[in-house]
């Protein structure tokens, strides 16, 4: 079963391997993301929590969507859910993934869409 816990270290490792891929920096990322460069290293090692504030912000300001953070078989399941594969995150993930998409978004009005 997915978790947020396997989430967040997900995520921590694909921004760890946008730095070491020379995207940026983690001076620039701390930057873009409001923190200090400290801070952003002892969270990118480990020795701080990741909260969720700064797990939004590295989602919103490097454009990661929380399916790029599943494996191909993940999203396949989440396609074509197994019954063992139907846990609540997944069905939020699937209810998600269907809310943004073009098609979802097209019949609502501008102050739906806020």
């Amino acid at each position: 079963m997915l978790t947020f816990e396997a989430l967040q270290a997900r995520l921590i490792a694909s921004v760890n391997a946008r730095i070491h891929n020379g995207e940026f920096s983690e001076r620039a990322l701390a930057r873009l993301v409001g923190i200090s460069q400290p801070q952003l290293h002892n969270v990118l090692k480990g020795a701080r929590r990741l909260h969720v504030p700064l797990a939004d912000a590295f989602l919103a300001k490097l454009h990661i969507s929380l399916l790029d953070l599943l494996s191909s078989e993940e999203l396949l399941m989440v396609d074509d859910p197994s019954p063992d594969f139907l846990s609540v995150e997944m069905l939020r993930l699937r209810l998600l993934r269907k809310s943004s998409s073009p098609s979802a978004t097209k019949g609502r009005s501008k102050r739906e869409a806020g």
